[in-house]
């Protein structure tokens, strides 16, 4: 299959989605003039248009966007600096994330790197960047949406800028406040500070976990990078395998932080930040939590969600580049495009079409073509065809760790051809974990008295739900009677873990060779989501899914997956529905607004009554997967056989040939929907080849 966008999308222009004047694509007819160095540079066509005149064209101009990959190394012996080849190494390994700029520190011990991509700030963007007297500096990756008002504050306390950019702005309020700097900033981000007077590292991550960020200590000191490549590529990190991880990457189709799947290297949680010190080590603190305490919902909270989410869409459109959008045909995307369409002139958006078996089912087209032209959107159609064997490597070489998630595919080639006009794209990611839009949502309110059943009567349904076979097509009803119908102690968390496991643990103990689960830790997933509970409180209900699914789900499968699928295009991903200020006025309204008990997302539905079209406030939830079942029954056979062979499964000796070939008849059989653990295998096998097999450090693309 070729990959080449021309070949994988088409135009589909709607009344009114089509400008007369010949402009770059996707661009506004209206020229902003670009400002360097106290020189008119060039011209720019800029997208969004606000109100608010000249201020609003300042605005835009100084607003950064830093979208890069970062790295460094600190040793703890004084006497032992970096190798400025591991720097280079390192750099070259996430040259991906930013094709446009490179910048290094090396002071003895320490070096700090990143790689940009140039969004705005085109002149005055380089990094590392240092404070007035040299004494700390930074690395940064993201973008803060506040950080005018927070350089104003800074600027009146007497500190100096030499840039129009957030980053040194981080830096100076680390200046003023310390470690705690963190909780001012409203963005996406990733950074590290070296400061020569205390010497420590701080490394920070965004409250969401939408920018990685990898961590590898050890007697020599630490390592950081935003991706796992750049670690291996230096010889930072070796390639023992973590079972307990990739254990419950069996589990759930991903491995939650702070976890991955090598033995010493860490990832650092959302919300999270990292002090470490030669003689001290590291220390992690918490900085940010979900809300805990429940708010009565106000009067007119139909209203007040529009107003919140068209606020957010606004702060994450501000850019000097174009824009695009990803536009599913479900929901939240729907629900970002309308409001940036309101707010300034219809974007360019781009959505997914399916071939092949079971593509009906899969496929909102027809959706996303009403809402285009509703709002006289520009709409680009990307086809995505079964024929993906000549992806998986690329793919999973992008995602560093074995990722099961089947909307790999479509946002592969949704971010290659968004990628190859755009440099920004915003997703309506994050709206099924605010609005309560996924169908275990539902489960969990009637899980409760589920739960409540005889323990007997919920084996005895089980067991029942087991007889079903799987329907003809690619529907997926039976699967989930099943996955309500799994019998659990009656405990949130577990509940919870009930609904989204690929792989029960009976299931993987028989898939395992003899002696490989005795030595990992008792619990899995289960564990970690019960710490993650308690942490908060023990919630019960809706409040614990939708908390587990920020936590764990959202950070560690979508956000991670978006984040590195894009970026191998040098995109950046913005997500409207996942920001701070929006999430701490929605997450504490009542359960019973959010959601009814036969229906996802009832008030964003209600709030978006004459926005969307009413197809779209009654369509089905569908997921930005294809028919990735239908697929490994049909077009995808002959790979998933290779891939899962006897000899092959023998080489890597870590599963029971004849288990996995039980689980292809049963699939290919539809005596069981067996999906989620066939794409785990065949993606761990993949990711095995390229990162573990590989002899010579992961290659870089």
């Amino acid at each position: 299959m070729t990959c080449s966008t021309a070949n994988l999308s088409r135009d589909v222009t709607p009344p009114g989605g089509t400008s007369s004047v010949p402009v770059p694509p996707g661009m506004r007819t209206w020229p902003i003039l670009l400002r360097a160095r106290n020189a008119w540079v060039g011209v720019v066509y800029s997208r969004v248009a606000w109100t608010g005149g000249a201020r609003a064209a300042s605005l835009l101009l100084q607003t950064p966007a830093l979208m890069c990959g970062i790295v460094g190394i600190v040793h703890s012996d004084p006497a032992h600096p970096v190798s400025p080849a591991a720097m280079r190494q390192m750099c070259e390994a996430i040259r991906h994330r930013g094709p446009d700029d490179e910048g290094v520190h090396l002071d003895g011990p320490v070096g700090l790197g990143m790689r940009r991509l140039s969004i705005i700030d085109l002149a005055g963007g380089h990094q590392p960047i240092f404070n007035e007297d040299r004494s700390a500096v930074i690395v940064f990756n993201g973008e803060i949406y506040n950080y005018q008002e927070l350089r104003r504050g800074l600027v009146a306390r007497g500190h100096t800028f030499v840039t129009q950019g957030d980053t040194e702005t981080i830096l100076h309020l680390y200046e003023e406040e310390g470690p705690e700097c963190v909780s001012r900033l409203r963005g996406m981000f990733a950074f590290a500070i070296w400061d020569a007077k205390a010497r420590t590292l701080l490394l920070a991550r965004d409250r969401f976990g939408i920018k990685p960020l990898y961590v590898a200590t050890a007697p020599w000191g630490v390592a950081f990078a935003s991706e796992l490549k750049a670690l291996h590529a230096a010889g930072l990190a070796d390639r023992t395998l973590d079972w307990d991880a990739l254990d419950m990457y069996f589990q759930l189709g991903y491995i939650p932080a702070p976890a991955t799947p090598f033995a010493g290297v860490t990832k650092l949680e959302p919300g999270h930040t990292a002090l470490w010190h030669a003689r001290r080590g590291v220390s992690t603190r918490q900085y940010w939590d979900l809300p805990r305490e429940r708010v009565s919902a106000p009067r007119d909270a139909d209203a007040r969600v529009r107003e919140w989410l068209d606020e957010s869409v606004r702060a994450h459109l501000v850019s000097d580049v174009p824009v695009a959008a990803f536009l599913s045909g479900g929901l939240d995307s729907s629900a970002v495009v309308a409001s940036w369409a309101l707010a300034s002139d219809a974007p360019h958006a781009f959505t997914a079409r399916y071939y092949g078996s079971g593509a009906a089912s899969a496929n909102e087209t027809d959706l996303a073509r009403r809402l285009a032209a509703r709002y006289g959107v520009k709409l680009t159609e990307v086809d995505i065809h079964p024929d993906v064997r000549d992806l998986l490597e690329p793919i999973t070489h992008a995602l560093d760790e074995p990722h099961a998630d089947q909307s790999a595919v479509p946002t592969w080639l949704l971010s290659q051809a968004v990628g190859a006009s755009y440099k920004v794209a915003l997703t309506g990611i994050g709206g099924d974990e605010l609005f309560a839009g996924y169908r275990r949502h539902i489960g969990l309110l009637a899980g409760e008295r589920y739960a409540r059943l005889p323990h007997a009567v919920q084996r005895g349904l089980s067991g029942l739900a087991n007889l079903l076979r799987e329907p003809s097509g690619a529907s997926l009803a039976v699967d989930r009677v099943k996955r309500f119908l799994r019998p659990g102690n009656g405990s949130a968390p577990d509940r919870f873990l009930g609904y989204v496991t690929r792989c029960t643990d009976g299931d993987r103990r028989a898939l395992y060779v003899d002696g490989l689960h005795e030595g990992m830790r008792d619990g899995g997933a289960s564990a970690r989501f019960r710490e993650l509970h308690q942490r908060h409180g023990a919630p019960a209900g809706l409040e614990a899914g939708l908390y587990l699914d920020y936590k764990t789900f959202l950070a560690d499968d979508v956000l991670a997956l978006s984040d590195r699928l894009a970026m191998a295009h040098s995109l950046e991903i913005r997500v409207p529905f996942v920001d701070h200020v929006l999430v701490e006025r929605v997450f504490p309204l009542p359960d019973r607004i959010k959601i009814g008990w036969w229906q996802n997302k009832r008030l964003l539905k209600r709030a978006l009554r004459g926005r969307l079209p009413p197809q779209h406030l009654r369509a089905p939830k569908r997921g930005f997967v294809g028919p990735t079942a239908e697929w490994l029954r049909h077009e995808l056979r002959g790979v998933i056989e290779d891939e899962l062979a006897p000899d092959r499964l023998q080489r890597l000796g870590y599963f029971d040939p004849t288990v996995v070939r039980g689980l292809l008849d049963d699939h290919f059989a539809r005596r069981h929907n067996r999906e989620g653990i066939l794409w785990g295998l065949l993606c761990f096998s993949v990711w095995h080849r390229l990162y573990v097999e590989a002899t010579a450090a992961v290659p870089v693309p």
